[in-house]
């Protein structure tokens, strides 16, 4: 059953944005994860991720290498505050094209 992740990080959002793409770029497309969005907010950015399940979510969280790369891309240390949680049983209806 699919899950929707959502994380708000607090701290400079243009440091976060860059940090965030250079995380991208070290880690690829984690297994399981369908579809990421991430938006700059008044405090920061907002990140939304569809996993296709809490297993493969849970997964990535536990994976060494994941933690690695989030220090490795300066993203830890610019983050001054976090806010998540997550939705069970999530669906994704696509409603428009390009």
């Amino acid at each position: 059953m699919p899950i929707l992740a959502m994380l708000e990080l607090d701290g400079d959002t243009e440091a976060l944005l860059a940090a965030g793409t250079d995380l991208e770029l070290r880690l690829g497309t984690p297994d399981g994860l369908l579809v990421r969005m991430v938006a700059p907010t008044e405090t920061g950015i907002v990140l939304f991720q569809l996993w296709a399940s809490a297993a493969a979510r849970q997964r990535n969280a536990d994976d060494p290498g994941h933690r690695d790369a989030l220090a490795a891309s300066g993203l830890t240390a610019l983050v001054t505050g976090t806010r998540s949680r997550a939705f069970n049983e999530t669906t994704l209806q696509l409603v428009a094209a390009g």
